[in-house]
């Protein structure tokens, strides 16, 4: 067990992996971004984007189940957008 497994088992999950870089930490980085300079609208922008995202996964962890049992894991992760 090298650098080659870990290598190897970081590839073959990467979508494990970019999932959060996307939804997490480029946004988090953007937002400080936005907040450091003078506009506000990029504020508002960013603002915009963790209410939605906030509303999405209170909506994915509350209704998880229902979507479960009637559509199959699979449509309710189309759905909501999470994983």
């Amino acid at each position: 067990m090298g650098w080659g497994s870990f290598l190897k088992a970081v590839l073959y999950n990467i979508d494990i992996f970019a999932g959060p870089v996307v939804t997490l930490l480029y946004p988090l980085y953007s937002s400080i971004r936005a907040i450091e300079s003078p506009s506000r609208l990029d504020d508002q922008q960013w603002l915009t984007y963790w209410v939605l995202y906030s509303f999405m996964t209170l909506f994915e962890l509350s209704f998880s189940r229902v979507l479960e049992c009637i559509f199959g894991y699979t449509l309710s992760v189309i759905v909501v957008g999470n994983v």
